[in-house]
């Protein structure tokens, strides 16, 4: 026997690869990432591996299947025609992603009336997805599905999607934002939408993500971990932002406005923001208004059947045709539900709904039932155009697991509460304007005063009742700004020059070159403020701050702020290490009131309907 040298023996090794890289055994080798920039407006097609020879159209994008880690770069300041549908997926540690390149306004990809959408994944995974604007299609802006298992790590980030109209609807898994279980097989595990702008549809949905038109009863697995933030929905004819079948997943500093706009109820009864069929839940820091519905609901927040540890905290619901916040059981228990914090205006615009609904809603049928819930230390401005209850509980609910406590309700409408005794009222505060006698319903039990209340009804122990004239109503939020106000508010006269809410902000970039999530949040909620009062003479000055003057001379962070389309927000930059701060001036040049850190738009409404008045919803626009 003859032997070999030792070098030919760990070439001819099974391991040998492996060795002269520098691997363990059984190691896969990492396939190397590359980048792709595609280029629309290029009058000729390159090799599509630099900025300097893209690739001129969706065809040769479409024709790849990319591996993990690379990127794909759409050039900014461009159009592209097509539906848009990259193949391949990404892994845990290398997500692909889908982003723009250059400096401008998003590259457009506009698919055509007969695609079914503009951005399409399916059986597709680790994706990371932003910067893009998105339109045309007929049934979905962007839509994510698969066949059977878990699709894990779907990010979509800085998108606008938008303008997606087809056929008439036959369910409701459509829209302009999809992520739809394929199958009752098929999940998702790890949604992140971050700062996205979905409107226009003749569809139904604004942001959906764990939909699927799959019946009853639901399957036992759903999908996990889903966060959507700073995004704003508007001028949908469904729901507006929902999560279905779904557990951890929460809702956050976010907005819907214009939804529920079908004329004639086909497929449902839609709300602006809910949760079914959620298991820890959260809705919290979010804005709904101008909600609306072709048959019931149309409300703003609603935790539906199906729930446990569900929760609708710090929101603010305003100008809605139906409730402010609901709570239902139906063919299933709803459990450990908790609605705090809330702000609720000028809700129930419908006599019919007011009548139905009230502000805060609670409901079964079917069977189901309420297994725990607390309602505290919610406000509810409450003028409706009949004398419909603040509070409506006309539920069935386990006894001794519900309590209304600790809320404050101004009202016009002498019935202030109808509920079945299945729930605790306690230690309310009440003011009455009118001159009507102040009524509360529970059970079959009736009382007009409240002394009553606690001697008949057994119910409100530690609850106050203020009556004032009708007449005083217009000063209502002056009246009640001593309990939900700031500490160092004062009024300031109005003069002839405009209201000022000026806000010093921290801002930074975070790994992909995209506006912090601190920063995120609260330019949500103050563009928000800004469309309903410019009208108003409400100005909203933002001025961005940072410690260096480096970061303002990036490209990337000009592409962020374009990004935001602030174009009725002033805006400026300066260096400084200071903390976030928001001011509200008044005409006269005074500091009225002033907000240190991230402020919900509870905060702000409240504000600005106490100083500057109502909003004004004319001027608002579709982008």
């Amino acid at each position: 026997m003859h032997l070999l040298p030792l070098f030919l023996l760990i070439l001819l090794s099974p391991c040998a690869g492996s060795l002269l890289f520098g691997q363990m055994p059984g190691e896969q080798i990492r396939q190397q990432s590359h980048n792709y920039f595609i280029d629309c407006s290029s009058p000729r097609n390159g090799s599509g591996d630099t900025a300097a020879s893209p690739w001129n159209s969706l065809d040769l994008l479409q024709a790849k299947s990319f591996n993990p880690g690379d990127v794909i770069r759409l050039r900014r300041g461009t159009e592209c025609h097509g539906s848009l549908q990259p193949r391949g997926s990404g892994s845990e540690d290398r997500p692909l992603r889908l982003t723009a390149y250059g400096e401008g306004t998003r590259p457009k990809v506009i698919a055509p009336a007969t695609s079914e959408e503009a951005l399409r994944l399916f059986d597709q995974e680790y994706w990371d997805i932003d910067s893009l604007d998105l339109s045309g299609g007929n049934k979905y802006g962007v839509f994510v599905s698969g066949t059977k298992g878990i699709l894990h790590h779907i990010h979509l980030s800085n998108l606008s999607v938008h303008d997606v109209r087809g056929d008439a609807m036959k369910n409701k898994d459509n829209g302009l934002i999809v992520l739809s279980s394929g199958s009752v097989d098929q999940h998702f595990d790890d949604v992140l939408v971050d700062g996205v702008t979905a409107w226009d549809t003749n569809q139904w949905a604004g942001i959906m993500i764990g939909g699927g038109n799959l019946g009853f009863p639901p399957e036992s697995d759903w999908s996990t971990n889903v966060l959507i933030r700073n995004s704003t929905v508007h001028d949908v004819q469904g729901d507006g932002i929902v999560l279905f079948r779904v557990r951890n997943g929460r809702i956050e500093s976010s907005i819907a406005w214009n939804t529920g706009m079908q004329i004639t109820q086909s497929i449902g009864t839609p709300n602006a923001i809910w949760t079914w069929m959620c298991d820890d839940c959260t809705v919290q820091n979010d804005e709904a208004y101008l909600t609306d519905s072709p048959g019931v609901d149309g409300g703003a927040f609603d935790i539906d059947y199906g729930n446990t540890k569900n929760a609708v905290i710090g929101n603010y619901g305003h100008d809605t045709q139906g409730y402010c916040v609901s709570v239902f059981g139906a063919g299933f228990v709803t459990r450990q539900s908790t609605i705090r914090g809330n702000l609720c205006i000028n809700n129930a615009r419908s006599p019919r709904l007011a009548n139905y609904q009230g502000a805060i809603f609670l409901l079964s049928w079917n069977g189901g039932s309420i297994d725990g819930l607390s309602i505290e230390d919610n406000t509810v401005f409450w003028n409706p155009y009949e004398n419909a209850p603040a509070f409506l509980n006309n539920a069935t609910i386990k006894p001794g697991t519900a309590v209304f406590r600790n809320n404050r309700i101004y009202s016009t409408a002498a019935l202030l509460v109808d509920s079945k005794a299945n729930a605790s009222l306690k230690q309310n505060q009440y003011s009455y304007f009118g001159a009507d006698n102040p009524q509360w319903r529970s059970g079959s039990l009736e009382s007009r005063d409240l002394p009553g209340v606690k001697a008949d009804l057994h119910q409100e122990m530690g609850s106050t009742l203020v009556r004032r004239p009708l007449a005083s109503w217009h000063n209502v939020y002056e009246l009640s700004a001593k309990s939900i106000g700031p500490a160092n508010s004062r009024r300031s006269p109005v003069g002839k020059h405009d209201w000022v809410l000026r806000c010093d902000l921290p801002v930074s970039l975070n790994g992909q070159d995209l506006l912090s999530d601190a920063a995120l949040q609260q330019i949500t909620v103050l563009k928000s403020l800004s469309q309903q009062y410019q009208s108003r003479g409400l100005k909203v000055e933002l001025t961005l701050t940072t410690p260096s003057g480096e970061l303002f001379r990036l490209g990337a962070f000009r592409n962020a702020i374009t990004d935001l389309d602030l174009k009725d927000v002033a805006v400026s930059e300066r260096v400084s290490v200071g903390t976030e701060r928001t001011l509200l001036i008044g005409p006269d040049g005074r500091t009225v009131t002033k907000w240190d850190g991230f402020q919900g738009p509870n905060v702000f409404g409240f504000a600005a309907r106490r100083w500057v008045g109502e909003p004004s919803f004319s001027q608002m626009h579709v982008q």
